[in-house]
């Protein structure tokens, strides 16, 4: 899966010049896919979001994928001091509008503010920077 590259908080522009577009509008036109948008508010494993959205496991695994490669959902990590570290996702999103101008169509996807995966990492109890 695509792992995000860090970034400060805010808007993510989109064009018709890259595949983001594309791969958002259609991500935004699954059901399923909006569906785990909803549930994702809080981060939430894979296996929580097939639950809370009633769809199968190995569709919720498509979906996230698909979600992944788009600004809506950014990847974690939930640190478990036993070493059993599961992939975490949450909404990336607040805001999106969408502008039609004489170039095309650009996405612009207002993102959540907060601190970044490292430093949540680092501020869980039982994990070190050592």
């Amino acid at each position: 899966m695509k792992r995000p590259t860090p970034q400060a908080a805010g808007p993510t522009t989109v064009t018709e010049d890259t595949e983001t577009l594309d791969e958002t509008f259609d991500a935004l036109a699954d059901p399923d896919c909006r569906a785990i948008l909803a549930a994702a508010d809080a981060p939430m494993t894979t296996s929580e979001l097939a639950d809370a959205c009633d769809i199968a496991l190995s569709t919720a695994y498509r979906k996230v994928e698909r979600l992944s490669q788009t600004p809506l959902l950014t990847e974690g990590v939930r640190f478990d001091p036993n070493g059993d570290h599961a992939a975490e996702y949450a909404r990336a999103a607040t805001d999106a509008a969408v502008e039609l101008t004489d170039d095309g169509v650009t996405l612009t996807v207002d993102e959540r503010g907060g601190t970044d995966a490292l430093e949540a990492a680092l501020e869980t109890t039982g994990v070190s920077a050592d």
